[in-house]
């Protein structure tokens, strides 16, 4: 069925569903579960209370939580009634949370709790315009002494205001949601930038009903299909997971927290899975840590297994005719061996996808050998999440697979990937220089990506035009911000920040060699030369204590976690610098690239 907007969506399918379970969550020590029709009642219930809050269409309303039940209902109240929601990252700092509230205009906030309400700079002059804060735990202590009360309601205290409201408020929500078109603004998600200014991604109804339909005809997923919802919410693709859930009719079970994904896929039981690398990462070292120190019998069977595994993998990617002989030993090696690894994602998942940050090949292929393929797919906030994605018919690894229906790829003449179709965004919030820049006149949308097509179609990611880093944990870093944030340090004079497709962030150091013999001197300490002082302990515990603090000021995802100290400056005679100063990254990974590897290495195996 064709639908006008998500609120329409939203509202026939709960209607279509009625009792069956859409969300399933943690609370208070136990599971529980809110049904289609419960979750209408509380949508409407929040939504009108927005309403008699004053909420007109088109105001912004910004939520600053981790996932949880209620973000999806705030989410789906906002869009009920016309507004757009802003997504903030729980991890975000206070000064980020501040420039998105302040530059969106958002009118209402709503947080998860007291303790994420701290994070936020009230009384700044810059958030006059926020007037109410809606809070969705129960406040057991109260407020802060210094939080103004009187801007801050309850969640429960929201929905009483929507039941109260009365029947011509009930017949408004119903008329807003109504009214909306697939033209009308649907939300604004802040991306970082190279700067690390994030900028708003404005995109409409219609870019998310095009995509659900699109991601649909390359997925083939159904109403009988489970998720388990642990991608945050102010991520594109954990948004578009979010959307998915409603426009195909899932049953939704929030994870408690990322710690608790492999607890929670074995009570959950996925059978589809919306994930970045991270998830994928962390099963592939646990399972080859735990071949390695079975017994020897459990090695052998794992090893024959694995081999019959291959055979089928390289058949099935070649699209060659498997033997009945080889399909009966494939059935034999799932059930003494690949079951109980399949187990661990719930034991009926048959779909999974990846997105977010780039994939190892090696590791698509490990799982595809075990009997669970992995589709591969690339996209960006700015293309309403997906563009690209491999399908269970045609995929290919090291690839992130073929456009979507309806939307268009080309490289230019630099080798950037250029995207044109309907999940093209609307444009930067408040920001025409930069929609200009990104879209040109033929409105063709610059990646910023490099990449290169393959004679049947698939695309295949090489490089990164831009310095944006992205974690295997798909969290997009500026890292130009944190390395002129390091420097403000007095000992350090310049830095790298690495991390692109690694669980965490390093940096190769260059120091103040003669603040640093001025300290060593205070202590009593002596060298022979400079490279023994950049060895030793107590100036690397020094330099590891000064990244920790500075660390403080960033969000987790963005602190540096390792560090290697480097004995000459970069400089523009070795091409480390261009003629401005300013780092020429790949140069430096270069000429330092036996300790970037080590750094790496070090990282995986812990």
């Amino acid at each position: 069925m064709a639908f006008q907007s998500l609120a329409e969506m939203f509202l026939v399918q709960a209607k279509r569903y009625g009792d069956r379970v859409l969300y399933r969550f943690f609370r208070e020590g136990e599971w529980r579960s809110y049904t289609w029709q419960e979750a209408l009642l509380l949508v409407r219930e929040v939504g009108t209370g927005l309403l008699s809050l004053g909420v007109t269409r088109g105001d912004r309303l910004a939520i600053f939580s981790a996932n949880r039940v209620e973000w999806s209902l705030a989410d789906w109240a906002n869009i009920c009634i016309g507004g757009l929601s802003v997504p903030i990252y729980s991890s975000s700092t206070a000064g980020q949370v501040s420039h998105i509230l302040e530059h969106s205009g958002s009118v209402i906030l709503f947080v998860d709790s007291a303790d994420r309400l701290s994070k936020v700079k009230l009384h700044d002059p810059a958030l006059r315009q926020v007037r109410k804060i809606v809070v969705m735990e129960t406040m057991e202590h109260g407020l802060s002494p210094s939080l103004d009360s009187a801007r801050v309601i309850a969640w429960d205290e929201l929905r009483e205001l929507g039941k109260a409201a009365g029947e011509k408020a009930q017949e408004n929500f119903f008329r807003s949601a109504a009214s909306l078109k697939a033209e009308d603004d649907l939300t604004i998600i802040y991306t970082s930038g190279t700067t690390g200014e994030p900028k708003g991604v404005l995109t409409t109804h219609g870019h998310y009903l095009f995509m659900v339909e699109a991601v649909n005809g390359a997925l083939h997923s159904t109403d009988q299909d489970v998720n388990l919802q642990f991608l945050p919410f102010a991520h594109s693709f954990g948004r578009l997971e979010h959307f998915m859930v409603v426009a195909r009719g899932y049953t939704c079970g929030f994870a408690r927290s990322l710690e608790t994904v492999a607890r929670d896929l074995q009570i959950i039981r996925p059978t589809i899975l919306f994930s970045v690398p991270r998830i994928y990462e962390n099963a592939y070292d646990r399972i080859r840590s735990r071949t390695a120190t079975a017994g020897f019998g459990q090695r052998l069977f794992f090893r024959i297994a694995f081999s019959i595994g291959r055979q089928i993998s390289r058949g099935e990617q070649q699209q060659k005719k498997i033997s009945w002989t080889l399909r009966q030993a494939q059935r034999l090696a799932h059930l003494l061996v690949f079951s109980k690894i399949q187990s661990a994602f719930g034991g009926r998942l048959r779909l999974a996808i990846s997105g977010g940050a780039p994939l190892a090949r090696e590791i698509a292929e490990f799982f595809h050998v075990l009997g669970i393929l992995i589709l591969e797919g690339y996209g960006l906030t700015e293309t309403s999440t997906v563009s690209h994605v491999n399908r269970l018919e045609r995929y290919k690894f090291g690839t992130v697979g073929l456009p979507l229906d309806g939307v268009e790829c080309r490289i230019g003449p630099d080798g950037e990937i250029l995207l044109q179709g309907p999940n093209i965004f609307k444009g930067y919030y408040r920001d025409p220089a930069a929609t200009q820049e990104a879209l040109d006149a033929q409105g063709w949308f610059h990646s910023g990506d490099i990449g290169e097509i393959d004679a049947e179609g698939f695309l295949r990611i090489t490089d990164r035009k831009k310095d944006l880093i992205v974690t295997s944990g798909g969290k997009k870093v500026a890292p130009q911000l944190i390395e002129n944030l390091l420097k403000t340090d007095p000992l350090i004079k310049q830095v790298l920040v690495l991390g692109d497709r690694q669980r965490h962030l390093f940096a190769l150091i260059v120091l103040e060699q003669g603040k640093i013999r001025e300290w060593a001197e205070r202590r009593g300490l002596q060298f022979r030369n400079a490279e023994e002082m950049l060895a030793h302990p107590q100036v690397l515990a020094l330099v590891k204590e000064r990244i920790r603090q500075k660390n403080k000021d960033l969000a987790p995802f963005e602190a540096v976690r390792g560090f290697r100290i480097v004995p000459n400056e970069f400089t523009v005679e070795r091409e480390e610098l261009t003629p401005s100063l300013k780092i020429r990254r790949q140069a430096v990974v270069e000429h330092y690239k036996d300790i970037v590897e080590e750094m790496f290495h070090r990282s995986r195996a812990e």
